[in-house]
């Protein structure tokens, strides 16, 4: 999951948020944080959110953008312990990285 969420990253949709961040699902997690428009890892960090998958391939699909979130939550698979608009600015976060233009 850690390498799923560094590719995912991306730096300049993440803006202002600086949260440390638990991402659980059945059997596993991930701590991490972003802060100054960088995410790193800390398995020991106390998150200030936490967000509940039902299984790890609900996780990355929610992430990737391969399944609706707005369907998860209504059937009890994303849920978080507040801090709603914190979970909308992590998903936007590693909603994967912005396509470079040329000019």
């Amino acid at each position: 999951m850690r390498s799923f969420l560094e590719n995912q990253f991306c730096s300049e949709k993440s803006g202002d948020l600086d949260a440390r961040v638990r991402m659980q699902w059945a059997d596993g997690q991930i701590c991490f944080q972003i802060r100054g428009g960088a995410l790193s890892f800390d398995k020991d960090a106390t998150p200030e959110l936490i967000i509940y998958f039902r299984d790890i391939e609900d996780a990355r699909g929610l992430i990737s953008g391969k399944r609706d979130p707005v369907s998860a939550f209504m059937h009890g698979n994303l849920r978080a312990n507040g801090h709603l608009i914190w979970v909308f600015q992590t998903m936007a976060a590693l909603s994967g990285k912005t396509a470079k233009t040329t000019t």
